[in-house]
């Protein structure tokens, strides 16, 4: 089934709320609006997940984590690109409510109070509820309390606040047989301070469906010093239309704790359409430990969902910074989503910083695409013996759905800024800098595979490095792969190409100037790896072909007096295309240097650059660079650079030297320059080459190999019969 039927079966199950005409609320009539604005600008997006600063007494920085991309969902590309731009807008509607046959409409601020089984019947005409029953009745005067007939339906119109008492101890819940519209002010009242004198009124609504106006709020946040806002959950049977503000947040404290934000929850059968926006953060704290925001859930469960409104669930400042809260999108169909996401955590002034959370979005059966900004990175700390707070981590997913179980997916699409870093610890203390989150994005498709790209628009700069401090951290990964796909029938179907246009920065964190404790080691570089499968690319030579064209930085972090060459090494680079690899971006990987001028001091090594192909031509024209570190007494080797194709080509310049050592420290030694290989089974016919090779072994007392070039089979230059390639 193709995405226009989807729609359609999508419009027809909404169509209980849309087409119900007898309302009988006056505010009901439906509102027109233009499609929410998509981003415009193109190539100045950027991901962040590094790890945060540690401080120089002891301190190491964070690791920067991963950044991965995975599809298997048939012959459709997966890209980083620096153009383009992903387009998330919709068209906001609110169309009228159907309130049923015996409404309730809210036309002056009112309290409903919360009566016990065996209380008196209030006044004839006055709402009321009843302790344990979430039906909400309005009195008959007939002295005979929860015989009349339920509400089917609420209005509250603008300018107007319903309260509603709490009937279940610590939450007020209704249940509709048909729609709630609100144009005014929904809120609770406190819980019981004899239960908890900390907790706001929660709400639980159950309608039909619910229409929230432009203008209109449910408002659930703590308004007393360090109280915490109430919970929110409005659970449709068919579809939710809100376009007011829901804030559920943690109330700030001028002498204890901060509060936590309350949980918000729309979850609705068929659509969800939300253009406001959510506030449930934690409350921040003068001196004591700052609240946690709560999690958002937005979930559409077979319908689209819609969202452009802002998503701000982060922790509280304070003497220990609060985590931000957990958001999860969630559809059985389109996903679209222009709002700014904030889950990041609070700072910390006497002790850690707070953590951000996770943020998570999953669309089944179509297509998802995001483009607000999102945040969770880790707070930072103020305090020399405390923590910066770990980054939340993003995880994006796309499937196919059980609208039709076997259709294919609509592609994944993201334009925004990502900053997931760790929190920085302060420069001079003892506190550990906070590791970054990381970023998952994944498609899938199954039986019917189709050209759904997996594609992230406009970026310009990927950083996965580790924190600098006493101890330098490690960086992260960065991964991007395109896997087949089985169809019918258990026929396999060749993936699509892999394209990478972003600069990739994943370098190890340095030993600061400052550091207190030595030796100390920098971090290792990340990895860095572009790939197609292995198995079916010989079923179409335009497809599975790789490609770079940004420039790239998997150094490791600069050490003192280490007497370790694999701690501070680069990352390696591997790209892998079944019929093609194309490079046309500078690769830096050099190992560490050891700053250290005393007896000790290992640089570390270079990791191996290497680029193959199966069928098609492997192809360089960046200029390489992965030498060993420089060390005082053991300069570190360099692993060399593979580039292996059915055709080879290079205009680059590569090296790939060892490290140096100090010649006049006793027993000093230089680190082995690498092997340099260009191969095809043609020999040397099959490679071109028109760049430079430098494969120099280190100096010191001992000078090292210098290493090996080899083209088409052919030695060109070096220890060639004294060293082996590694294929």
């Amino acid at each position: 089934m193709d995405t226009r039927k989807k729609m359609i079966i999508a419009g027809v199950l909404m169509s209980p709320l849309v087409i119900t005409g007898c309302s009988n609320s006056s505010s009901n009539s439906p509102e027109n609006s233009d499609p929410e604005p998509g981003p415009v600008v193109e190539g100045v997006y950027s991901i962040d997940v590094t790890g945060g600063l540690g401080g120089d007494k002891g301190g190491s920085g964070g690791d920067g984590n991963n950044v991965s991309f995975y599809k298997a969902a048939g012959t459709g590309n997966v890209e980083m690109l620096a153009s383009g731009t992903a387009d998330a807008s919709f068209t906001r509607i609110t169309p009228d409510a159907n309130l049923g046959s015996n409404p309730l409409n809210i036309t002056a601020a009112i309290t409903i109070d919360v009566l016990a089984g065996d209380a008196d019947e209030p006044a004839e005409g006055t709402p009321y509820l009843v302790e344990d029953d979430d039906m909400l009745r309005v009195s008959d005067g007939n002295d005979i309390l929860s015989d009349e007939d339920p509400v089917t339906g609420i209005s509250v119109v603008s300018g107007v606040t319903l309260t509603l008492g709490l009937n279940y101890t610590t939450y007020a819940q209704i249940s509709l047989d048909n729609d709630m519209s609100n144009s005014g002010v929904i809120t609770t009242a406190d819980v019981d301070p004899e239960i908890d004198d900390l907790d706001r009124g929660s709400l639980r609504i159950y309608p039909a469906s619910y229409v929230g106006r432009a203008g209109s709020r449910i408002d659930t946040a703590g308004m007393q010093d360090s109280q915490n806002g109430g919970d929110v959950l409005i659970s449709a049977n068919y579809s939710i239309y809100n376009h007011g503000m829901i804030k559920a947040s943690g109330s700030d404290s001028a002498n204890g704790d901060g509060a936590v934000g309350g949980y918000v929850e729309l979850y609705a059968d068929y659509l969800v359409q939300n253009t406001g926006d959510i506030d449930n953060s934690g409350g921040n704290a003068a001196n004591g430990t700052a609240g946690r925001g709560g999690d958002i859930d937005l979930a559409a469960d077979f319908g689209n969902m819609y969202n452009s409104g802002k998503l701000m669930n982060r922790g509280g400042n304070g003497g220990f910074g609060g985590d931000g809260g957990r958001v999860s999108l969630y559809a059985v169909g389109d996903m679209l989503n222009s709002g700014d996401i904030n889950a990041q955590g609070g700072t910390g002034s006497a002790d850690d910083g707070g953590s951000g959370d996770s943020i998570e979005m999953y669309a089944y059966g179509s297509k998802l695409v995001n483009t607000g900004s999102i945040l969770a990175m880790g707070g930072n700390t103020s305090d020399m013996d405390s923590d910066g707070g770990e980054g939340g981590d993003l995880y994006v997913y796309a499937e196919y759905g059980p609208i039709d179980r076997n259709g294919a997916e609509g592609g994944l699409f993201v334009s925004a800024n990502i900053d997931l870093s760790g929190g920085d610890a302060a420069a001079a203390g003892y506190g550990d800098g906070g590791a970054g989150g990381s970023v998952d994005a994944q498609l899938y498709g199954s039986n019917y595979p189709s050209e759904a790209r997996l594609a992230f628009l406009g970026y310009t700069d990927v950083d996965a490095s580790g924190g600098d401090a006493n101890f330098g951290g490690s960086a992260g990964d960065v991964f991007i792969f395109n896997d087949s796909v089985e169809a019918n029938a258990g026929v396999y179907v060749p993936a699509g190409n892999v394209t990478n246009e972003a600069n990739i920065i994943a370098r190890g964190g340095s030993v600061v100037e400052t550091a207190d404790i030595i030796p100390a080691d920098g971090g290792a570089g990340g990895d860095f790896n572009l790939e197609t499968e292995y198995d079916y690319g010989y079923i179409n030579p335009d497809l599975e072909m790789v490609s770079n064209k940004g420039d790239v930085d998997l150094s490791g972090g600069s050490s003192q007096a280490s007497m370790m060459d694999d701690i501070n090494r680069s990352g390696a680079t591997w790209f892998w295309g079944y019929n093609g690899v194309k490079n046309t971006g500078n690769i830096t990987a050099n190992g560490g240097t050891d700053l250290s001028t005393g007896t000790d001091g290992y640089g570390g090594y270079a990791s191996e650059v290497a680029m193959y192909t199966e069928l098609g031509l492997a192809s360089n024209s960046g200029n390489i660079t992965n030498n060993g570190g420089n060390g005082a007494y053991r300069g570190g080797r360099s692993d060399g650079l593979m580039l292996y194709g059915a055709t080879a080509s290079n205009s680059g310049a590569i090296s790939s030297n060892g490290g140096n050592a100090d010649a006049s420290l006793a027993g000093s030694m230089g680190g082995s320059g690498g092997w340099v290989e260009f191969f095809s089974p043609d020999g040397v016919a099959g490679v071109t080459h028109s760049g430079t090779v430098s494969h120099a072994g280190g100096t010191g007392e001992t000078a090292s190999d210098d290493g090996a070039f080899v083209r088409g089979g052919m030695c060109v230059s070096g220890s060639c019969k004294n060293l082996e390639a590694d294929f």
